[in-house]
């Protein structure tokens, strides 16, 4: 009876969020236009015919997901928690056959092994699969968002109102929808490391459309570098669906951190500095880990099995991280000496020699240790920032205690104040 009643105090927060959510898009969509179109700029040029328009996704979407939203706010299908559970786990299950099919039916193509008709049978499995990975979609969204919604309320992020009784209130409401997330070209200068634009890019791009966009940046003397994003905090936030469990736990719960900064300084001050950046970025990336962990031991872990320790396990041989690491610190070095071209050889010869120890990556070049830096909990970064926010963390008493603490903060120096350095 417990989890049946915890699982109807999840939904109907997730529900009340509806409301919010739907005040919020049409407070968005009222605001008035600006009267003025803006000037073209290189940048248009270089991508523009190739930029994912948010507000296009938005009132695309806007139908669809609020179909389902309203139907389940006037008739809503109760599960158990353990049948919510399995859904999600059917869906993740089919979002990922379903992937791997296509890459199949992808390469199959290209290499040309395969007949027409057999390709043909391929892409028949392909539509089935998609049918009924979508046909769960909707479900599975509000299933997570309620699970997430839940933690949250228990870490103290929740406001108690009188609606009908008392109810937590989150604010903003946990709201993603599953979608291809979009491609990202990011630019940094080519004689220092720093994130100087953003710009999101259409998810459809060929090898050949992403190689012309970077050819285009270096063609003004800036490095220039096209990634799928992980995700993307638009309202709601994309999220891809073929992930593992915990990664899209946390995923999600990353996107949700930086909806709540948005309406506190730590999220107003995101793009004052480099620093600031990094902090929002790794503030999220660390609360998001730790709400996905809560979520995943909460609703999904399983009994322990008598598997072996991981601590008895060797260690690998190659450690990509520490590699990763030491470039970054050898191309800051080039760099600061002036020696752009000699730093640039350097970054591709590296990027050769993790490929021959199974660390593909692209492009390695001073745009990809921009964009990978500013996340500070990662190997592409030789910022402290980092090691400071989780001394925030573990000096602070919840997990709640230390998200509001890091929302507040405005600076690099009143991060230092926080940790009293």
């Amino acid at each position: 009876m417990q989890a049946f009643l915890h699982h109807d105090r999840d939904m109907n927060r997730y529900r009340l969020g509806l409301l919010f959510d739907l005040i919020l898009l049409l407070l968005l969509c009222i605001l008035p236009p600006s009267d003025q179109a803006p000037k073209p700029t290189v940048w248009d040029e270089i991508a523009g015919r190739y930029v994912f328009s948010i507000s296009e996704w938005e009132f695309g979407n806007f139908f669809d997901k609020w179909g389902y939203s309203f139907e389940q706010f006037f008739i809503p299908k109760k599960l158990t928690e353990q049948e919510s559970v399995q859904r999600v786990e059917d869906y993740l299950l089919l979002a990922q056959s379903a992937s791997s099919l296509e890459d199949t039916i992808n390469r199959d193509k290209a290499e040309g092994n395969s007949s027409e008709a057999d390709i043909k049978s391929l892409e028949a499995q392909l539509a089935q699969l998609t049918r009924q990975r979508d046909s769960l979609r909707y479900q599975v969204e509000a299933i997570i968002e309620g699970q997430i919604s839940s933690v949250l309320t228990d870490a103290g992020l929740a406001k108690t109102i009188d609606f009908i009784g008392k109810v937590n209130l989150l604010f903003p409401p946990v709201d993603f929808e599953f979608e291809q997330e979009p491609n990202v070209l990011i630019v940094s200068p080519r004689d220092k490391i720093e994130l100087t634009k953003t710009i999101l890019l259409s998810p459809d791009l060929s090898l050949e459309q992403i190689e012309g966009i970077e050819n285009k940046v270096a063609g003004i003397d800036m490095s220039g570098l096209v990634e799928r994003v992980g995700g993307v905090a638009t309202y709601p936030s994309i999220i891809p669906q073929d992930d593992s469990l915990q990664y899209l736990l946390s995923t999600v719960a990353h996107e949700w951190l930086h909806h709540y900064f948005y309406f506190h300084p730590l999220g107003r001050n995101y793009w004052a500095n480099y620093d600031m950046t990094s902090i929002n970025e790794t503030a999220a990336d660390l609360g998001g880990n730790e709400i996905g962990q809560l979520v995943y031991q909460r609703y999904y872990a399983q009994p322990e099995s008598h598997a072996a320790s991981p601590a008895a396990a060797s260690q690998p041989a190659f450690d990509s991280n520490k590699e990763m690491r030491q470039i970054r610190l050898t191309v800051d070095q080039l760099l600061a000496q002036g020696q752009v071209e000699e730093a640039e050889r350097y970054m591709e010869q590296m990027r050769e020699y993790l490929a021959q120890n199974g660390y593909y990556i692209r492009k390695l070049n001073q745009a990809y240790f921009a964009f990978n830096g500013s996340y500070s909990d990662q190997p592409g970064s030789v910022s402290p920032i980092g090691g400071y926010l989780e001394e925030l963390r573990q000096g602070s008493p919840s997990l709640g205690d230390f998200i509001k603490k890091v929302s507040g903060i405005s600076s690099y120096e009143q991060l230092l104040k926080a940790i009293g350095q």
